[in-house]
């Protein structure tokens, strides 16, 4: 059954972007666009993370959020905002938020996001075997140690957990806000191009031909792809 994501937000066009993406990436939704609404909303505690905007009629996200936990709801809580400073940060998170995004935003971090913080509420962490062997290559993600294109090497530790993460998700496509949330965190988070250079060294060492990748491949307008047969 679909996880069930509450949006508490007060402008159409941003409560309609979230609700049609979600929807897209397979999640149900349920809305509302003001404060009441929202404390009602979050009474019925029938959903598995809440999406809250700070600024709402007739209150805001943050007293929202404390309404939330002092109801005893334990699921994981997103703040959108307009607001950038650390001030209004730290109040969200002291409030009981998990995470907190400003606008505007990426979708696919907020997607990013949304997956990250279900896995954590579910302890559904995605697993990669101890090793991975494909196409005469092979990688050790408990020692490090892999045999490439170079022979036998140690992977740094980013290129370890880029192929434990393809190794977890083989044949699905990953964003590159994907892999930045699962390599480096969201708390660290550099830009595609990082992505794109790990990429590249990744294919000199697991690739017949870097040039024309069969393993980690583009997909074009969406990220990369892992198959360990072409």
């Amino acid at each position: 059954m679909a996880d069930r994501i509450a949006i508490v937000e007060d402008e159409r066009l941003v409560r309609e972007l979230v609700a049609v993406n979600l929807r897209h990436a397979g999640y149900e939704i349920v809305s509302a666009d003001n404060y009441e609404e929202g404390r009602a909303l979050l009474a019925k505690q029938d959903f598995q993370l809440a999406i809250l905007d700070v600024m709402l009629p007739g209150g805001d996200g943050f007293a929202l959020t404390r309404h939330a936990r002092d109801l005893g709801c334990n699921v994981p809580i997103l703040m959108l905002t307009a607001r950038t400073d650390t001030q209004s940060k730290v109040r969200g998170l002291d409030a009981g938020a998990d995470d907190y995004l400003p606008k505007p935003f990426d979708v696919n971090e907020l997607l990013a996001r949304v997956r990250a913080l279900l896995r954590r509420a579910s302890g559904r962490p995605a697993t990669a075997p101890p090793r991975l062997a494909f196409a005469g290559f092979w990688v050790r993600f408990d020692t490090g140690q892999a045999l490439t294109n170079e022979g036998e090497v140690s992977l740094s530790d980013k290129e370890l957990r880029l192929m434990e993460v393809f190794s977890a998700n083989e044949n699905r496509a990953l964003t590159r806000t994907d892999l930045l949330e699962e390599v480096w965190g969201m708390d660290q988070f550099p830009t595609d191009r990082t992505v794109d250079n790990f990429i590249l060294r990744l294919r000199k060492l697991f690739e017949p031909d870097p040039e024309n990748p069969v393993h980690i491949v583009t997909l074009r307008g969406r990220g990369y792809l892992f198959r360990s047969s072409p």
